[in-house]
């Protein structure tokens, strides 16, 4: 039995090792030069392979299929795929890399156990054409292969500098697949907001929310708007001119700020507000909180209490105006995709085509930061994978 798999980057990759494990005569068509380009960049070049916090509330999608997935293929499973290639984990606090923290190392596993499993990657090869006829697909390359099983892993839209260029869903469509209009996820948020902007380079732990979703971590003001992790994960939710709002100090409640601010006030009247606040906040911050309430430089012994709750309140209640999200080029994975109501989520096969398999971003599924983008990928590589056999 012959096996085509179209992408070869980390769902591909492994769907390639595990067809060729049951013994599928395996291709691999790549459009770029290298395969799997876009694994070196995950994880800041450590490549987060997977969470042991792993949970399908981490994601967006239907959380039946996202369920069905996770029960199939666990952490675990993840760890024990890696070493049956030759790479070694480690956990910190949960995420789990390399033991190298290279994703070099991931890339160089993968890419020589296929190669040593018989797999053949063709890279720099287009798709001029894709049909299936009776029990056979026919793949043209410049050269016609024809397959047994034909499976899809060309990823989304994200870094289309790494040959995420959202040209698979041109071959799914062709297949009468529903897409998902494919929009940028985990990125950047632009701002309408001259003032933060007074704050670009600050970094500081804070509580972001935005449609009843709060996340924490560390937030990056910027000059265009705002960045960080906790963006990065709410970002999929926030459509222009909606509003994110940021607690800047999520370690202490509103009340007790207040007093510490009147405190800082009444002991250090004779300076100004932006030079008390130093007491308690990032020099560049106070200059936007004071700017913000029409006190800049105002001498402490002309505030009083009233002002210190309105400096707090401000403080644990900023709000934000949304102009755009930041695109593809810097998104780290695309939300959308093939619609998981045509997918069969024990199989990844589809509904509508008999031996079609889908893996990875191209799928209508995609998750927060911390490892669960290439966890979902390793996991329906595997699935699909697993069922292109003899």
């Amino acid at each position: 039995m012959k096996t085509i798999i179209i992408g070869a980057g980390a769902a591909g990759l492994t769907a390639a090792i595990c067809a060729a494990r049951n013994k599928s005569e395996v291709t691999v068509i790549e459009h770029e030069k290298q395969a799997g380009k876009k694994i070196l960049m995950t994880g800041n070049g450590r490549c987060n392979i997977t969470n042991e916090h792993l949970d399908s509330s981490m994601y967006y999608g239907d959380r039946k299929f996202v369920d069905c997935v996770l029960n199939q293929f666990t952490p675990a499973d993840v760890t024990a795929f890696f070493q049956s290639v030759g790479l070694y984990t480690c956990a910190k606090n949960g995420y789990v890399y390399p033991m190298s923290f290279q994703a070099g190392s991931v890339l160089h596993m993968l890419r020589s156990t296929a190669t040593e499993l018989g797999v053949k990657i063709k890279t720099n090869n287009q798709i001029k054409s894709i049909k299936k006829e009776k029990d056979k697909f026919f793949v043209d390359i410049g050269i016609r292969l024809e397959c047994d099983y034909l499976i899809i892993a060309t990823g989304g839209c994200s870094f289309p500098k790494t040959g995420s260029d959202g040209s698979g869903y041109d071959i799914i469509r062709k297949f009468h697949h529903r897409i998902i209009e494919p929009r940028p996820a985990l990125t950047a948020l632009v701002c309408n907001d001259n003032i933060l902007k007074k704050a670009s380079g600050v970094r500081i732990e804070a509580e972001i929310a935005a449609e009843n979703k709060i996340q924490r971590g560390e937030l990056q003001i910027t000059d265009y708007g705002i960045s960080g992790i906790p963006v990065l994960n709410l970002s999929r939710l926030v459509e222009p001119e909606d509003y994110v709002h940021i607690d800047f100090l999520p370690r202490i409640d509103e009340n007790s700020l207040a007093d510490m601010i009147f405190h800082l006030i009444s002991v250090n009247r004779t300076w100004m507000i932006d030079d008390a606040l130093h007491g308690i906040f990032h020099e560049k911050l106070a200059t936007v909180i004071t700017t913000t309430l029409n006190i800049h430089n105002q001498v402490c012994h002309t505030l009083d209490k009233n002002t210190s709750e309105q400096i707090a309140h401000l403080i644990k209640n900023y709000r934000v105006q949304i102009q755009k999200r930041r695109g593809f080029d810097f998104a780290q994975v695309t939300a959308g995709g093939v619609c998981t109501d045509e997918i069969n989520a024990g199989t990844m096969e589809s509904k509508k085509v008999k031996n079609l398999y889908f893996a990875g971003e191209v799928i209508d599924v995609d998750g927060i930061c911390g490892g669960y983008n290439l966890h979902f990928a390793w996991a329906t590589a595997t699935i699909a994978g697993g069922n292109c056999r003899e």
